[in-house]
């Protein structure tokens, strides 16, 4: 069948996903707020800052492998406090995120921000943690293809949904016109309602989970029947995985690969803006990616090599970028004809977006594939800790450097300079990322092959599967 992994697992999973997914959609929102408030590049670059708690995760997810109760279970003796932390952060954001943002204190929003995400950093060690037990029997890309689906309908609801819908002219013209109701100055909800609804839905989700679905006994979960490591166990391992040449050659790719669509990715909205371009209208544009976006990560669900996909998706990544930053270079002149605009437009970005998504569960795919079960939420938050640290220092670094050149050619030059630090590293990593899906997956765990925990079957089993095309 194509679903091999229980529902209630995928269920409870894509839920914890969504919840997340809309709090870094947020996130990722607040900067078209801020250009539209008439922020600079430099204070762009300041509220960059927000995200990395995604890039140190590290430093505090032993603890959360190490420490808890054992009634609650591994898992839910964090995610529920730390979901309940994130619900009261969001609903004391919400009353104060319109005036930081019309007032451009973006020190304290992004200090706000920083706070928030935080605890949805945590959540996300809770949950990898969680949903590679969840799936460890059926098949760990589910972890990569829940994730991806619940945080691109989550990231869907808090960017996209979000500007058009908070956009007065557009509820004006096209919701309340229609149904005969009275035109008003705000949209359906403003800023601050959405947010606060967001942080009540995280109490309402934690307290259902608390009391509908608990995690199983560690009796009955392999993974807990090892013995447990002790927290300077699992801070020693890490330092014990970083000495791997594998995992080291991985952590170069993660660093480096987003350097080569770092400008199309984080400007383009901000370009378009620039250019005289709505947030509703920003956001109607890209309202028929989500089905992309949701859709598109099934296709590589069966996938056992996943690396292979990635590296083999890269080439193509970086040719619609270039086609991106010329298309929205010229925005000015073909935006006359506004039908064709947007229509190629929008076909440009849900090309970009397929790309961009199945590449996104092809990486975290081959995270849940080399995975020690034993520390399996330090070891998927240490390989995912690179990657987000390539992802906000690439946006920091374009987004600092556009401060620095000409207003005008800004995007289409870090569009060019981009572009070529992407084909350098392509022609440096081909081979290595081919070579790296080789190798055995228990050869990237802490214990050796002779002692190795029984979980890791199933990764040989991966593995050995690994050879077949799909």
């Amino acid at each position: 069948m194509f679903v091999t992994a229980p529902i209630a697992s995928i269920t409870v999973t894509l839920i914890l996903y969504l919840l997340q997914g809309v709090v870094l959609g947020l996130s990722t929102s607040i900067p078209v707020y801020l250009k539209r408030a008439g922020a600079s590049w430099k204070q762009q670059g300041h509220y960059s800052f927000a995200h990395y708690p995604f890039s140190i995760k590290l430093i505090w997810a032993p603890f959360i492998d190490v420490f808890y109760i054992q009634r609650l279970g591994r898992r839910q003796t964090w995610l529920l406090p730390v979901q309940t932390c994130l619900g009261i952060a969001l609903i004391a954001l919400s009353f104060y995120i319109e005036s930081f943002i019309d007032e451009l204190q973006v020190i304290l929003l992004t200090i706000f921000v920083f706070i928030v995400l935080f605890f949805t950093a945590s959540q996300d060690i809770c949950v990898d943690g969680w949903a590679l037990s969840l799936f460890a029997s059926t098949n760990v890309v589910w972890q990569s293809t829940s994730q991806t689906i619940g945080q691109t309908f989550g990231r869907f609801l808090g960017s996209s949904f979000l500007l058009t819908f908070r956009s007065a002219n557009f509820t004006n013209e096209y919701i309340r016109q229609p149904l005969s109701i009275p035109p008003a100055d705000t949209g359906l909800f403003t800023l601050a309602q959405f947010v606060r609804f967001w942080g009540i839905a995280f109490l309402v989700v934690t307290c259902i989970v608390a009391l509908v679905y608990r995690q199983r006994p560690s009796s009955e979960n392999n993974i807990d029947t090892h013995p447990r490591l002790k927290l300077f166990e699992i801070y020693l391992s890490i330092l014990k995985i970083l000495r791997k040449k594998c995992m080291l050659e991985l952590v170069f790719i993660l660093l480096v690969s987003p350097f080569g669509y770092a400008a199309t990715y984080f400007l383009t909205n901000l370009a378009l803006i620039n250019n005289g371009m709505s947030e509703a209208t920003l956001g109607l544009i890209t309202m028929p990616i989500i089905f992309v976006k949701i859709l598109v990560p099934l296709f590589l669900s069966q996938t056992h090599r996943p690396l292979i996909w990635f590296a083999r998706l890269y080439p193509p990544r970086l040719i619609i970028s270039v086609v991106i930053g010329v298309y929205v270079f010229f925005t000015p002149q073909l935006i006359k004809y506004p039908y064709v605009f947007y229509s190629v437009l929008i076909t440009l970005f849900i090309i970009n977006e397929t790309i961009i998504y199945l590449q996104l569960v092809a990486r975290v795919g081959f995270y849940a594939q080399v995975s020690d079960p034993r520390i399996g939420g330090t070891y998927m938050t240490l390989v995912s800790t690179f990657g987000n640290i390539g992802q906000t220092v690439s946006n920091s670094a374009v987004t600092y450097a556009a401060n620095w050149l000409p207003k005008q050619h800004s995007y289409s030059i870090e569009v060019a300079a981009c572009t070529i630090i992407g084909i350098i590293f392509l022609l440096m990593t081909w081979r290595m990322m081919h070579r790296l899906q080789e190798i055995p997956s228990h050869k990237w765990y802490l214990t050796q092959e002779n002692d190795r925990p029984v979980e890791t079957n199933t990764q040989e089993l991966l593995t050995t599967r690994g050879t077949e095309k799909i």
